[in-house]
């Protein structure tokens, strides 16, 4: 895995970069025999590393190559990325511009666009995902968008990495779908806050207060188009629905579980994953699809946890979960409150 692709380096010059990084200067033929790269490409790869600031020549006798302090010579490189990045943003929204005025479109019309194709969809979503700076926001709803070479629309991790609050909500018959409850929990442990209601009314994402994408039809059974929302009275609209939905949907359990563990007469791992999923009203059989054991199985686990609460139903053994000390109540803001992260402009 080539880890310095991020810089810009091709395969040559790591190669070069890495045989000087963690020893004394090197001169062309020392070079040449360590990493076996041809003469002519290791000059022109010495070349490139020395004009980007990741080397130094030093002349005498012949000439040698050193690597400088990669902790500044790479946060300028980054910098210089940072600086082009906001010059093709800029170059973007330009390009926008033009392309709008160029088709005629009044300023009603190019607030509102609509995505048609598979292809389209599944790339103008993952455009949202990495275009958000502050926050993603979204309801979690089948169907899925799914780009031609597979690849699912999803960056979480990728978010958390840039700082990126995450917030989606999801319908409790979604999470009985095969897999669902699997990348939920992935999401969660890369930052993503979730919430359930009974039933998800149709499919948003939000990214900052900017665009926000919902299906074109209100129930699709392919995700083929799409409408993609700029900034107007319809985005404000969906904002709204959104938080809302947020104020009114339970937080995944996991958020409030207390694992102390079986030695402090805790929950075992098991207990806690099932009675998250008890928790959203999960069924035994849609239990057994996302933990992918069988259903009888499920069944004698449901039982022994409710004999170890001392519980005679499902809703009772929640609350002895919570006096117990397993579990935190959700905590759901007053009407109007204003979320920890502080208002959105």
């Amino acid at each position: 895995m080539r880890v310095l692709e991020v810089l810009g380096l091709d395969e040559s010059q790591e190669n070069a970069y890495f045989a000087l990084l963690d020893g004394p200067p090197l001169g062309l033929d020392e070079l040449h025999g360590r990493t076996g790269i041809e003469v002519d490409s290791l000059k022109g790869a010495l070349t490139r590393l020395e004009d980007r600031g990741l080397l130094s020549r030093l002349t005498g006798d012949r000439t040698r190559w050193t690597v400088l302090p990669p902790e500044h010579a790479i946060e300028v490189l980054l910098l210089a990325q940072e600086r082009d990045i906001r010059k093709v943003r800029t170059l973007t929204q330009w390009l926008g511009e033009k392309h709008r005025k160029g088709r005629g479109d009044n300023n009603a019309a190019a607030l509102v666009e609509v995505i048609n194709g598979p292809e389209a969809v599944a790339r103008c979503g993952q455009q949202l995902f990495n275009s958000a700076e502050r926050e993603i926001r979204g309801i979690d709803a089948p169907p899925y968008a799914q780009a031609r070479d597979g690849s699912m629309v999803n960056s979480h991790a990728h978010m958390a990495e840039r700082g990126v609050r995450s917030r989606f909500v999801y319908g409790r018959d979604n999470l009985t779908l095969e897999g669902t409850i699997g990348r939920l929990e992935r999401d969660l442990a890369d930052g993503e806050e979730a919430r359930i209601l009974p039933h998800a009314p149709m499919k948003i994402i939000l990214a900052d207060d900017q665009a926000g994408l919902i299906p074109l039809v209100a129930t699709p059974e392919v995700l083929d188009s799409c409408i993609l929302v700029r900034p107007s009275a319809l985005l404000d609209a969906l904002s709204a629905l959104f938080e809302t939905l947020w104020q009114q949907a339970q937080p995944y359990v996991p958020d409030g579980l207390l694992a102390a563990g079986e030695a402090d007469g805790g929950p075992t791992q098991d207990e806690l994953r099932i009675l998250s999923l008890l928790a959203v009203g999960l069924s035994d059989d849609a239990i057994a699809r996302q933990l992918g054991i069988g259903l009888r199985t499920v069944q004698r686990r449901v039982q022994a946890l409710l004999v170890r609460l001392g519980a005679g139903s499902r809703f009772q053994a929640g609350v002895l979960a919570a006096d117990r000390g397993w579990w935190r109540p959700p905590h759901r803001p007053a009407a109007g409150a204003v979320d920890a992260a502080g208002p959105r402009v």
